[in-house]
């Protein structure tokens, strides 16, 4: 038996020794760092009791040193309950006020919509591993790009601005924070498969170095695996490969470094919804077809995606202090080709027919002419579309560091981050092999170009803050805080988006952020806390997307908040409740002189409201049950109910985890919220492309059984949307001629896994 653990850490410490080799080589490509985790006791919140407890069974649930309302979704849960190519944004959906919108599957394609609290992507951060990542022109994020569940730690949904020490791009809404899981201590090979519903199939295979003795007690593992799709939609196909390498290196006996570094590969056919009329006539799941003569066609419609994030951080402890120095890089590159229009001039004397609308291709085509001081470039029956570039790189350093005094923790830090973004988008002929559509673009351009925008942008951020954690009394801790942002935001453009004109144009702006937070022990199983704190997001870019920006006096929207709430924990049952009122100012509207965009600050305030809660009791003999709910309300300055927020959030659930066998049963329901865009008062206006959604629920059922040595062999199951329910949950715009296009509810699906560690 000795000889045979013996091999397998030789066999596991000669593939990492030659990672380390490979990364080494690599480090002139990439530069690494990373970011302290900005959300506390998320590792803390996996229970040690084994699974026969509340804590260690909870879907989802809050921390006892929580000072403002949080869910934390520990690794147990996400090793159980999830499908194997499922994002973070699909793990979280669980949790109070949340909801998710993915029409192709669990992970099948990006997250078309994620809406916390009626904050959308963009509003809040996501982190991983405390780094902040997001898109340098709205601060928006692609869930296939980055980590999988395979590799994930646990994630807490942090649903306010937090503290002064809260750090990212949008503290505004709230942070999704996931952490990377830590290596294992013993070393061992685990190829896993899954096979499922779509034609889905994944295969991966980890490799565990365990505590390596003779590299100075570090520790390491790497996994690799693709996973591939045909997805629920028609022709909306998706493979992805992803690779990651992290290591645990101890320095001495008070320091630590970590290496991370991970790799995502992503090529996919994405769809861009569906009006009714297509669904009545091809299916609830139309997405792409297979005709060249459809922008709809699936040859048009292509995107390939490169993702990666690398981190290196050194964590110490030198007497009263703790120190964390941390630098990061991460990266996204994206080639898309669409079977889209942008400001193209439709023809409908050509067939009456738009190709990308019927995608049995009626007409013999869109029936487009591009008429520009050229006169007509293309024939009138070709298929226009476009084709685009996106790729940026974000580099930064944060510094923490923590004074642990008598009377209390005083916390300071700074974090500095830099992204550099260059982007075109370029109208095309498909029926041309992809041929430049030379085109007047806007109506200021006089110059024919086949593009619709050339231009880089950059952003950098600091923010520097400080904090004190004054314990006056056992069991009080009293947290004051002040964080500055600095944000500066650069366009650079050839040919601007919007104006077709050349732009140079950078602004800077800044705020001090106030925070305080009080916590209180009850006892040693409860704890009570309330909040205020500010949140900032700076302005998106597309408010340079006009003629002269500098005429703008936009000042960055805000928000204030003010949170109360309770948690309690014991070995049978956990729970936590808090109520939230959130007042939203300075929201950036738009209006329109002499045919000129121009943006101004709103001077009412957008408020949201709400309660939220959830508890898991142990029954006993393994069993436990789950329950969460919330009461939401967004309204604008009007009185307008603003999209995509559900009036109300609830789940329910039955576990069972004992000998080996795990099962669970649970069902998510979200009440009834309208999509689109602002404006209540006409939900179902298709020049706005709002509709209303009514309550709908779905369930997921999980099975698995573990067993051989050290349970090291698994056998699970995931049935997703279990009783096949139907129905629209969400809008994507409108078609050129004004008809909705929707998302459905995907259907049910089934997959079949398979792992073991040797």
């Amino acid at each position: 038996m000795k000889r045979q653990i013996g091999q397998r850490r030789l066999l596991a410490e000669l593939v990492l020794a030659g990672m380390l080799i490979g990364g080494a080589q690599a480090q002139d490509q990439v530069d690494l760092g990373t970011v302290q985790n900005d959300a506390s006791d998320i590792n803390g919140s996996a229970s040690n009791a084994g699974s026969q407890s509340a804590p260690a069974q909870a879907p989802s649930q809050a921390s006892l040193s929580e000072t403002e309302p949080a869910s934390i979704i520990s690794r147990h849960y996400i090793e159980n309950n999830t499908g194997p190519g499922s994002n973070y944004t699909d793990l979280i959906s669980i949790a109070p006020s949340v909801f998710n919108v993915d029409p192709n599957g669990n992970g099948l394609m990006e997250s078309q919509g994620l809406s916390i609290r009626g904050f959308q992507d963009g509003q809040y951060n996501v982190t991983f591993d405390g780094i902040p990542i997001g898109d340098s022109n709205d601060f928006t994020h692609h869930s296939t790009s980055y980590f999988m569940p395979q590799d994930l730690g646990a994630i807490t949904v942090d649903r306010g601005p937090g503290s002064a020490a809260v750090i990212g791009y949008a503290t505004f809404g709230g942070t999704v924070a996931n952490t990377t899981k830590d290596p294992s201590q013993t070393a061992g090979i685990t190829p896993y498969a899954s096979y499922g519903s779509f034609n889905t199939k994944l295969e991966g295979v980890q490799f565990d170095s365990g505590t390596m003795k003779n590299w100075g007690d570090a520790s390491a593992y790497m996994d690799v695996k693709q996973v591939s799709s045909d997805g629920y939609l028609s022709y909306s196909h998706q493979r992805r490969t992803n690779a990651i390498f992290k290591m645990l290196k101890p320095l001495g006996d008070n320091t630590m470094l970590t290496f991370m570094s991970m790799v995502n590969q992503l090529d996919q056919n994405p769809p861009s919804g569906a009006t009714l009329t297509q669904m009545q006539m091809y299916g609830n799941n139309f997405g792409l077809s297979n005709n060249p003569n459809s922008q709809s066609f699936i040859g048009y419609n292509r995107d390939q995606i490169n993702g990666d994030m690398s981190y290196i951080g050194l964590n110490s402890e030198q007497g009263s202090w703790t120190l964390d120095d941390k630098i990061y890089t991460f990266g996204y590159r994206h080639i898309g080709y669409n079977g889209q229009t942008f400001g193209l001039p439709y023809n409908l004397e050509a067939g009456g027919q738009y190709s990308n609308l019927t995608p049995g291709g009626m007409g013999g085509g869109l029936g487009t002419q591009l008429q520009t001081a050229q006169g007509y470039l293309n024939q009138p029956n070709d298929v226009p579309g476009v084709s685009m570039t996106m790729q940026y790189r974000s580099v930064g350093n944060v510094f923490r560091a923590s004074d642990h005094l008598a009377a209390g923790d005083l916390n300071l830090g700074v974090w500095f981050d830099h992204q550099y973004n260059s982007r075109s988008n370029q109208n095309v002929d498909w029926s041309m092999n992809g041929a430049p559509n030379y085109m007047v673009n806007g109506s200021q351009q006089t110059t024919p170009s086949s593009y619709n925008w050339l231009m880089s942008d950059s952003w950098n951020t600091f923010q520097p803050y400080a904090e004190f954690a004054w314990k006056p009394v056992d069991g009080l801790t009293v947290r004051p805080g002040l964080k500055y942002v600095s944000f500066e935001r650069g366009l650079n453009a050839t040919i601007n988006n919007g104006t077709g004109l050349p732009m140079d144009y950078s602004k800077r702006w800044s705020k001090a952020l106030p925070s305080l937070d009080v916590h209180y022990n009850l006892s040693s199983n409860w704890s009570t806390y309330a909040q205020a704190s500010e949140g900032f997001l700076a302005p998106n870019l597309k408010y340079f997307y006009i003629n002269q920006p500098g005429q703008n006096t936009l000042q960055p929207q805000s928000t204030r908040n003010y949170q109360w709430g309770t948690v309690y924990k014991t070995g049978r049952f956990t729970a936590d409740f808090d109520a939230y009122l959130i007042d939203f100012s300075n929201e950036i509207l738009s209006g329109t002189i002499n045919n000129n965009t121009y943006y101004y600050n709103s001077n009412g305030a957008t408020r949201y409201k709400g309660v939220e809660g959830e508890a898991t009791y142990f029954v006993g003999y393994g069993t436990s049950l789950y329950a969460n709910g919330s009461v939401n309300s967004a309204h604008d300055s009007a009185g307008n109910w603003l999209p995509n927020t559900p009036v109300r959030t609830a789940a329910a659930g039955l576990i069972y985890d004992k000998n080996g066998i795990y099962a669970s049963l649970m069902d998510k329901y979200i009440g009834s919220y309208y999509t689109g865009q602002s404006g209540s008062l006409y939900p179902n206006s298709p020049s706005i492309g709002n509709y209303m959604v009514n309550g709908y629920s779905m369930a997921s059922l999980s099975a698995s059984y573990s067993f051989g040595r050290d349970q090291a062999t698994k056998v699970s199951m995931q049935v997703d949307n279990l009783f096949n329910k139907g129905g629209l949950y969400y809008t994507n715009g409108t078609a050129p001629q004004g008809d909705i296009l929707f998302w459905g509810i995907p259907g049910r699906s089934v997959t079949v896994s398979l792992s073991s560690k040797i």
